[in-house]
């Protein structure tokens, strides 16, 4: 007797441990979601943690508008007719609209709308940190709409740090050239396979470079440029040097001769080579014109007619109350579960701690959008925790023999099929659904995960 006393106090002692550990692990987790995570980097404490991305509603965002270009543009030709940079004395000039008329057709209205939402899902936000270079979404979220006859495209921006220079490479046209000294195009867009940004160390920092990578048709047509355009030199020691020029609408890139063939359909445009953020500017532009060349260019030139930033409607005044009210329902609901089922309810309140706490972990790691919908996912999300647990602490009193595994397992087929729903919701474009969506996706996800996990060993007897 004395023996199975001194299991059963070993046992009850396991148990008690068990909990005290959990718990722990609750306040550590609750620290890290409410505080962050801070580590020293260089001469500042930093939170690893990464921010909430608060969608329009508490941001605000920037319209723009861009339309068809109607601008004009000089262009001077030679005696024999050449493309020439400038006026001189023996030259004609002509007045050009940079949109030739037939050019202005639905498809290509179409077109360059499927090319800017290319750019907007491509384009990064280039940084320099303690580990190198990383590489970020420069916009989470974006509405476009066109209208179809006249070509106009509305767009909805997120503001913040990145908006500019989404907005500077977004409507740029991205005309890739490459031509003679005459400026005769001799490969442009259409022979280009992938683009891609590159680094190699050095004794004076990191190179910056863009590899640009043709294909089967524009690794002949480079190979044939290669060994023609090259320095040679007659009988009479004079050296002749045919040149080339790389061009990104009407900026040089690279002007210069080859001195061997090139037969693997590449080249290679150097940037810069640098250390800390000036490293960052430099893959910054690669980074820009990679986007540009793998999106396409734009068989339209668009200008920028509306660009303005509009507030959001919610501040936090506004927010204030119903935190107050939120949280003030919490506690109540917290205190229902301790006089309704003792230590029992003391504990679930604990685990709902721990829940909300993991919950708001997950949603900063996943970079969900968070909107008014989105905030709305996420109380319901606790109110389904709260319910479930609940329900399983009011199904163990009813029935002693069962397990808090069991009643969670019970309340599975309520969980389930909202999972489910959810789910589609993910994939719904429109940024309020969306947000809403994901939050509930990761909200019923984790009360599943962790009142299976945490939760059952929190308050099970058994």
């Amino acid at each position: 007797k004395v023996h199975k006393n001194e299991i059963k106090e070993g046992i009850e002692k396991m148990k008690a441990l068990k909990r005290t550990l959990i718990i722990l692990l609750i306040i550590l987790l609750a620290l890290i979601s409410f505080g962050g995570i801070y580590i020293q980097k260089t001469k500042f404490v930093e939170n690893i943690l990464p921010e909430y991305k608060l969608g329009p509603d508490f941001t605000g965002l920037r319209n723009i508008g861009l339309k068809v270009s109607d601008a004009t543009k000089d262009i001077y030709y030679d005696l024999d007719g050449n493309v020439v940079d400038e006026e001189g004395k023996n030259t004609t000039k002509k007045v050009e609209s940079v949109n030739k008329e037939e050019n202005l057709t639905k498809d290509n209205y179409k077109k360059a709308k499927e090319i800017i939402e290319k750019r907007l899902e491509k384009i990064k936000q280039v940084q320099y940190t303690s580990a190198g270079i990383v590489e970020n979404k420069a916009i989470d979220y974006y509405t476009i709409k066109q209208n179809e006859e006249t070509g106009k495209i509305e767009l909805k921006l997120p503001e913040n740090a990145n908006t500019d220079m989404v907005l500077r490479y977004v409507a740029t046209k991205g005309d890739f050239t490459i031509v003679d000294d005459q400026d005769n195009v001799l490969m442009d867009n259409s022979y280009i396979k992938e683009a891609y940004v590159g680094y190699s160390s050095t004794s004076s920092g990191v190179t910056v470079y863009l590899t640009i990578q043709f294909d089967k048709q524009g690794t002949e047509k480079l190979k044939e440029i290669s060994n023609t355009f090259i320095k040679t030199t007659d009988e009479e020691g004079n050296d002749t040097t045919k040149k080339i020029k790389v061009k990104i609408d009407d900026s040089e890139m690279l002007n210069t001769y080859f001195t061997e063939e090139i037969s693997n359909g590449m080249i290679q445009l150097s940037f810069g080579t640098a250390t800390g953020n000036s490293l960052a500017t430099y893959a910054q532009e690669a980074k820009n014109l990679e986007t540009l060349l793998n999106a396409g260019n734009l068989p339209i030139v668009y200008e920028a007619d509306e660009n303005h930033y509009v507030l959001s409607d919610i501040n936090k005044d506004m927010l204030f109350i119903p935190a107050i009210v939120i949280m003030s329902l919490l506690v109540i609901g917290i205190i229902i579960l301790i006089v309704k089922y003792k230590v029992k309810g003391l504990l679930g309140a604990i685990s709902i701690i721990g829940y909300i706490a993991a919950f708001l972990i997950i949603v900063r790691l996943t970079n969900v959008v968070i909107t008014l919908e989105g905030v709305a996912g996420i109380i319901t999300s606790i109110i389904l925790e709260y319910i479930s647990i609940m329900y399983a602490l009011n199904k163990m009193k009813e029935n002693t023999d069962l397990t808090c595994n069991q009643c969670f397992t019970k309340f599975l087929p309520i969980l389930v099929p909202i999972a489910i729903s959810t789910v589609i919701l993910c994939f719904v474009k429109w940024l309020p659904i969306y947000s809403f969506g994901m939050t509930m996706f990761w909200g019923i996800i984790l009360v599943i995960v962790y009142n299976h996990v945490v939760t059952k060993l929190l308050v099970s007897e058994k």
